[in-house]
């Protein structure tokens, strides 16, 4: 069974929000503290709503949108 995967860009201001993706059903791949924004890697069937719906109540959060970086080709078998 292969589980595809989406990279997404989380947008945040202060601490809140990278302590709550960590504690979230995602795979953290980088946090830029001076930037304020977070790549994480989310299942693709579960999509971008559900991820939005999880960090809408975080003081601080800005926003999330998908890479456009990610190649859905890259997707390891």
């Amino acid at each position: 069974m292969q589980i595809e995967r989406m990279a997404y860009i989380v947008d945040f201001t202060g601490k809140e929000v990278p302590k709550k993706l960590e504690r979230m059903d995602v795979n953290v791949a980088y946090v830029s503290k001076k930037a304020n924004y977070a790549i994480v890697y989310f299942d693709k069937n579960k999509g971008e709503k559900l991820l939005l719906s999880q960090l809408q109540g975080i003081k601080g959060f800005i926003g999330v949108h998908a890479s456009l970086f990610f190649n859905e080709q890259a997707n390891i078998d």
